[in-house]
């Protein structure tokens, strides 16, 4: 029988907004940074309560609408794919972040017996909340980009990001699970090119998962790790991690920083997966395998000897990728794709 249960994520304390150690920032696992944003002026005191955060954030909303996903109450809050799978759960829509957080007070009320489930995902505090980064820093390596999450007892289902993650409760408790990338094999994971929120998602229910339909999503969970966060911590999740979070109040909201450790105009490597899907996956498999081969060699497994005997001025695009070679390379892309 294969122990299902999921590690500890390693967590530390002591470490402030202002300095976080560079070794944090070159782990291949997740960690938790404990009490890391605590002193933020935005975390409530004591348990707080919505009004509270409310009057925090209304220093800094504007009138611009935000977009919030809403689901119905049988959907327990696991925003995904319909029954059918030829649609999803819930609907979209847009309001003003004070028009939300009336609707989250209105969900969170004991008198209602039909609570909607309302989710606003990956949002940029700079252009919906001016001067909220200003007044809660964190120093973060590079030029992150900083969002907002905001909702109610939701759940966002496995899935991962191409950049490395510090993500900061402010309000409400969350519980993280998360999967080394050899795991993907074992999450069932659903389309590529029409998900929920524009990544894939494993289509597991966690809360109650069907071995009998994911048989190997126990191997999955024998190599999880798992934590729970409240407000103040903050997790450090490695570019690629698969994790799946549960928020476990009934508002939440979260902060973070995704920032990528090369230089952006390389793009996106979800572009060659795509690109691979289109042009290698349906070819024979000896042809398959010969471009296996080719990707080896001059992508995952490539060397300076591999190209040593090429002059350097006549390398192209297996010399140096600065932007202009880089887009050089993404035009000849373009018009590759057009014939």
């Amino acid at each position: 029988m294969i122990d299902q249960s999921p590690k500890h994520v390693e967590v530390v304390e002591g470490i402030t907004p202002d300095a976080i150690p560079s070794w944090v920032f070159e782990r291949e696992e997740p960690l938790v940074l404990r009490g890391l944003v605590a002193d933020w002026p935005a975390i409530p005191e004591g348990d707080g309560d919505l009004e509270q955060l409310e009057a925090y954030l209304s220093k800094f909303w504007t009138a611009k609408p935000v977009t919030a996903y809403v689901a119905p109450t049988e959907v327990a809050g696991r925003f995904g794919y319909n029954g059918a799978f030829n649609g999803f759960n819930f609907r979209s829509g847009s309001a003003p972040l004070e028009d939300i957080l009336q609707r989250l007070r209105e969900q969170a009320d004991p008198a209602n017996k039909e609570p909607l489930s309302i989710y606003v995902g990956s949002t940029p505090t700079a252009g919906w909340l001016p001067g909220f980064e200003k007044a809660n820093t964190l120093k973060i390596p590079g030029d992150p980009l900083v969002n907002f999450w905001l909702g109610n007892r939701t759940t966002v289902s496995a899935h991962y990001d191409f950049p490395s993650n510090v993500a900061c409760v402010v309000y409400g408790r969350r519980e993280f699970t998360l999967f080394p990338t050899d795991q993907i094999g074992n999450l069932y994971v659903g389309p590529l090119d029409r998900t929920p929120s524009g990544q894939p998602i494993s289509l597991v229910d966690f809360a109650a998962p069907d071995f009998d339909k994911f048989p190997r999503f126990r191997e999955a969970m024998a190599a999880s790790q798992r934590c729970e966060l409240g407000p103040g911590d903050a997790i450090f999740i490695p570019s690629m991690w698969w994790h799946h979070v549960k928020a476990l109040s009934d508002c939440n909201l979260l902060v973070n920083y995704w920032w990528l450790d090369h230089e952006q105009h390389f793009g996106s490597p979800f572009n060659a997966l795509l690109h691979g899907v289109l042009s290698i996956r349906h070819l024979p498999e000896a042809q398959r395998l010969a471009w296996q081969k080719l990707m080896n060699f001059y992508v995952f497994e490539s060397d300076p000897e591999s190209t040593e005997h090429i002059p350097d001025h006549a390398l192209g695009c297996l010399g140096e990728m600065n932007k202009i070679e880089a887009d050089r390379l993404r035009e000849e892309l373009l018009n590759r794709l057009k014939t």
